[in-house]
């Protein structure tokens, strides 16, 4: 094969790919509503026209699937997971009313609520093994280029790398001056910036993302204007960062060439609070019941390890800057707070960690046996599920603070006090320990600006990978 028609079969291939896995949701998505329908009939014991099942009750669901953009590749996962929950929920309404008014097939209530359950969890369980296979074997990956050597480009490639609704085969990067070593070592510097259009419309790739937010509006302009019409797929990364993004609405005021972002305090929404508790209580309540023996098991080891109480209950900063008692499994011996003073006396380098992280992360003196396992598996929080019912915490939130840490949160503490601190939150699936004090306000604050049910719910998942492998904990 010569080099030429070598490269017109690569073009071609990356060409068809954004069809492709399409086309494989598509398919699944089929199986799994016919599945559910045969199941769900099943246990009810009702019969229903075959044509139904094979024809009209997939393709009723599939449009909505299409409709909520749930076959649109290259989106993060989290947005997939919501996108299938609306469309399931409003395809079952609209099933339901067709069946009301076309048919005189009848159904006992429950019937429905329990053929939208298995959808959602027969979905849901198809498209995580979908795409972790699609993922983990490299499988329908789209060729892209990035403008933009730096610290933006890290953190972008950071999320597109561990996120399961992108597969992205980075062929290179564009910069005039790269600022990342990070990048240069892994990835080839394509050329300048002046050269994007030659470099991009040589290389067949479809997708191309500019992450130099600081780039000169002329420049920006001038570069879209030139790459555009050779890509399927072109986005950049505007200097917003760390402005609240979450449900941000573009609209675009044509007659000026204006684009207007529109952006809601979903935290302040009554309905949103409601929703957020709801799901706090329902997953509490039955997570509660399952773990209650492994709190006992957990109860023996302290009181076994070291004298002392099972529990440790310290105040921490709760919502509007008010104190709470936090519950905790005790991991420190009863003397921690004279042990650490004595061992920071003697240890100048761990002092200064400590003044960093507010952590020792390598050795603490002042953990127990049983507290340094727990401590990593998180177990020594479990007791925080009583502060949830309570009404002190969330399952998901920011980090309990302590009341002497109010003067280093600074004027952050207003943002993070308008929600519950959390169990569980952003800094808990970002390093936890390893991220510096001034690392997790910063998380904390961007959680509290970008609140959505959907976020509590990533984070939630993010969670058991992190506990199971004890990533960052000490």
């Amino acid at each position: 094969m010569t080099l030429t028609a070598e490269k017109s079969s690569n073009s071609v291939r990356q060409r068809l790919r954004p069809y492709l896995s399409p086309l494989i949701f598509m398919a699944a998505d089929y199986a799994a509503v016919m599945l559910t329908g045969q199941v769900s009939t099943s246990i009810y014991d009702l019969s229903i026209n075959f044509i139904y099942i094979y024809l009209w009750l997939p393709l009723t669901f599939m449009l909505f699937f299409a409709q909520a953009k749930a076959y649109t590749t290259m989106q993060p996962i989290i947005y997939t997971v919501r996108s299938i929950f609306y469309a399931a929920t409003y395809g079952l309404i609209a099933y339901i009313v067709a069946l009301y008014f076309f048919t005189d097939w009848m159904a006992a209530r429950s019937f429905f609520a329990v053929f939208w359950l298995i959808l959602l969890i027969t979905l849901y369980i198809e498209r995580l093994v979908i795409s972790l296979w699609l993922k983990h074997s490299h499988h329908l990956y789209e060729d892209v280029i990035f403008v933009g050597a730096g610290k933006t480009a890290e953190r972008a490639l950071h999320y597109f790398q561990d996120d399961l609704g992108y597969r992205y085969n980075v062929i290179g990067f564009l910069d005039d001056k790269p600022v990342s070593d990070k990048i240069t070592e892994q990835y080839k510097l394509l050329g300048k910036i002046d050269d994007a259009e030659d470099i991009i419309k040589s290389s067949h790739a479809q997708n191309v993302i500019i992450t130099a937010p600081g780039m000169e509006r002329a420049k920006l302009q001038q570069l879209i204007t030139t790459v555009h019409p050779h890509v399927r797929n072109l986005s950049y990364v505007p200097d917003l960062i760390g402005t609240p993004m979450a449900g941000v609405e573009a609209q675009s005021l044509f007659s000026e060439e204006i684009l207007m972002l529109h952006m809601k305090n979903n935290l302040a929404l009554r309905r949103n609070r409601i929703y957020k508790r709801l799901f706090d209580l329902i997953l509490t309540v039955t997570g509660g019941i399952a773990i209650s023996p492994i709190l006992l098991f957990l109860a023996i080891c302290i009181k076994l390890d070291s004298k002392g109480n099972v529990f440790y209950n310290a105040d921490r900063i709760g919502k509007d800057g008010k104190n709470f008692k936090c519950y905790k499994f005790r991991s420190m011996y009863v003397n921690g707070d004279e042990i650490l003073k004595d061992y920071l006396a003697k240890n100048p380098e761990a002092a200064t960690e400590w003044k960093e992280y507010a952590k020792l992360r390598d050795y603490d003196p002042r953990v127990t046996k049983a507290g340094t396992w727990m401590r990593k598996y998180s177990l020594d929080e479990l007791p925080q599920i009583l502060n949830v019912l309570l009404g002190d915490m969330s399952l998901v939130g920011p980090r309990p603070y302590l009341p002497r840490e109010k003067e280093d949160i600074g004027k952050e503490l207003s943002t993070i006090t308008m929600s519950l601190p959390g169990i569980t939150g952003y800094w808990q699936v970002s390093g936890r320990n390893d991220v510096s004090f001034q690392e997790r306000v910063i998380m904390d604050v961007w959680y509290v600006r970008n609140w959505s049910v959907w976020l509590d719910i990533m984070y939630l998942a993010k969670t058991f990978k992190v506990v199971i492998f004890g990533k960052g904990a000490y």
